[in-house]
């Protein structure tokens, strides 16, 4: 395990001296941006349905026929599959005239932002959380981030697995909604070392629940409040999570089953092309009406 230089250390111990702090609010309820790391396990949750459906084979498709037209030229190509793709343009459409683009909106003379604007910009933008994030193990986390407001980079090696909070799209903390969007990197390192042998695999030493901010700025507070929040809803929604996650595992096998059972079939691709009113591939004595 790779030890966690000193300074890491110090952000935790500044940050477990704020853990009895409630967050600060605004008269119209927002958070101004200071994290909590106060135990407040009842306003910390997923409100929606965690619940993953059982896989169902997707319906055949519908083939449609097409109705006998004229035919004025063809073109057929191969492709890479050995089949053929074959274009057809036929007589002309009988559909009503595309209607006119609609006019360009007025011109708006741009503005300076009111002090709302601004307050709703901040709001939006930490309530948007954008992780991404490389997992060893479903114990150690080290998640990436950048603060939408100082365009800073943010790095941080988490004591549990954020992973459990993929799929989930939004949570509510404190009766504030957030919505987020993640990606993520799962990672068997017993099974690495085993596959790469002379790769020496460096993976930080965190004990289990605790966050070290590695990258940025340590002082910034609000931009550093995600990970708290974070580890806050997978500590309140860790049992829900666990099931959750299984569930998407067994639907992702079974769709991969049965997709590997049923491969699609490689055919002929016929397309059918309707000149309409104005189109260059009108003959000159239908360009005035269908």
């Amino acid at each position: 395990m790779k030890p966690l230089p000193l300074v890491c250390v110090a952000v935790m111990a500044m940050a477990a001296s704020v853990r009895s702090q409630d967050e600060e609010t605004t008269t119209s309820g927002r958070p101004t941006g200071r994290p909590v790391v106060a135990t407040t396990t009842a306003r910390t949750l997923i409100p929606h349905s965690l619940e993953v459906p059982v896989f169902t084979p997707p319906t055949p498709a519908v083939v449609k026929k097409v109705p006998a037209m004229r035919v004025d030229s063809s073109i057929t190509i191969p492709t890479k599959n050995s089949r053929t793709l074959t274009l057809l343009r036929g007589e002309a459409s009988t559909l009503p005239d595309l209607p006119l683009p609609p006019p360009p909106p007025p011109y708006v003379e741009p503005h300076e932002p009111t002090p709302e604007e601004i307050a709703q910009r901040i709001w939006q933008h930490r309530h948007t959380l954008n992780l991404g994030a490389t997992i060893y193990d479903h114990k150690i986390s080290v998640v990436n981030w950048t603060d939408q407001e100082s365009l800073v980079h943010y790095e941080a090696v988490c004591g549990f697995d954020i992973g459990l909070l993929g799929g989930v799209g939004n949570f509510v903390h404190k009766g504030e909604e957030y919505s987020l969007f993640q990606m993520h990197s799962d990672f068997d390192t017993t099974l690495l070392r085993t596959i790469a042998s002379e790769w020496f695999l460096e993976i930080p030493n965190v004990a289990p629940g605790q966050i070290f901010i590695t990258q940025g700025d340590v002082k910034e507070a609000a931009a550093i409040a995600p990970m708290q929040i974070i580890r806050q809803i997978i500590e309140v929604e860790k049992s829900r999570l666990i099931s959750y996650q299984a569930a998407r595992l067994r639907y992702q096998e079974a769709s991969a089953a049965w997709h590997a059972a049923h491969p699609p079939i490689p055919r002929d691709e016929t397309f059918w092309i309707k000149p309409h009113r104005g189109s260059r591939y009108l003959k000159p004595a239908t360009k005035g009406g269908d």
